[in-house]
């Protein structure tokens, strides 16, 4: 189950932005973490406009007072005493991970903003910067999703995907403690790509069906090893195929899912323009709340007998 003696919500106070204030509270109620809502001043941002010549303590008390008003008018659900503002001035994503540290928080929660062409491709700088140096579970909103998505305070189904890399299987183990926490139907699904299946088919072409089906049949069976008893009543297993961001966010779609849960291998700058990730791809196209988790995070928000999905055999 999890233990979450902190959340962090980052905002920098405009609309997109503080509907990730929505989805937080909602959260921390449930998983009783105090919740704080993280506002950096950009220090580039306000350079320009001779800001840095003002006494930094006296912009940090104007912008605190009247950014908790603002969030105070969000928050109306949360008893104050439950959450608290954190205004910072310097570097977004340098900050907002010191706040992180700071407050002992295990998820960080912060809303994207999509834009087009070549900031598109990079997701814009703080959330890939975050998304690379965060040393917790990176819960991204997309500012362009309807308010009512992220304020019916229900989280009833989560699409949580595995390749059976360590990644991955950090992502079902949050997925997993999700559910419980939420009382949420879980799907655990795998994409097999154009490129394995190829693979499979070539080592015996006269056989192609059987041979797909011997596979798909396989990654059911390990999928299904990897469900712990306390879910196996709501938990759906599915092997997907295709473009793994493409068959994520269609499932999800079909399916009315409310989180999307993905592993995150941390990629260089270089690689991610290039190459790209799933989780990247799924941040893009920004129709779903998604759970980004990088292996190799601490573990100490989970109870010590809670399920180990990594105990169900090796990689496929």
């Amino acid at each position: 189950m999890l233990r979450l003696p902190a959340i962090v919500c980052a905002t920098d106070l405009s609309e997109g932005s503080n509907k990730a204030l929505h989805l937080a509270a909602f959260i921390a109620e449930k998983t009783r973490a105090k919740l704080v809502v993280a506002h950096v001043v950009d220090l580039p941002a306000v350079t320009p406009y001779g800001e840095t010549m003002v006494d930094p303590q006296e912009l940090q008390a104007r912008v605190s007072q009247s950014a908790k008003a603002q969030i105070g008018d969000i928050l109306t659900e949360l008893p104050p005493d439950r959450w608290e503002l954190k205004v910072s001035i310097g570097y977004p994503a340098r900050e907002i991970c010191e706040i992180v540290k700071q407050t002992d928080a295990r998820l960080l929660i912060a809303a994207t903003h999509i834009r087009s062409g070549f900031e598109r491709l990079l997701l814009g700088s703080v959330t890939r910067k975050l998304m690379i140096t965060i040393p917790v579970p990176f819960l991204t909103v997309s500012g362009s999703l309807p308010i009512e998505r992220l304020s019916l305070h229900s989280i009833e189904s989560i699409l949580v995907s595995t390749d059976f890399s360590d990644e991955s299987l950090e992502a079902v183990r949050w997925g997993f403690n999700f559910a419980r926490v939420f009382g949420a139907r879980v799907t655990l699904a795998t994409v097999i790509e154009s490129t394995q299946l190829d693979q499979i088919l070539a080592l015996d072409p006269q056989k192609e069906k059987a041979a797909a089906q011997k596979y798909t049949d396989e990654l059911k069976r390990r999928l299904t090893e990897m469900v712990p008893g306390d879910l196996s009543e709501r938990a759906d297993i599915r092997v997907l195929a295709g473009k793994p961001h493409e068959e994520l966010n269609k499932y999800a779609i079909l399916n009315h899912n409310d989180l999307i849960c993905v592993g995150f291998r941390g990629r260089g700058f270089v690689e991610a323009i290039m190459v790209g990730s799933t989780t990247d791809r799924l941040v893009r196209i920004g129709q779903f709340p998604i759970l980004a988790v990088r292996a190799g995070l601490e573990r100490d928000w989970e109870d010590d007998g809670a399920p180990d999905p990594a105990a169900a055999g090796g990689g496929i």
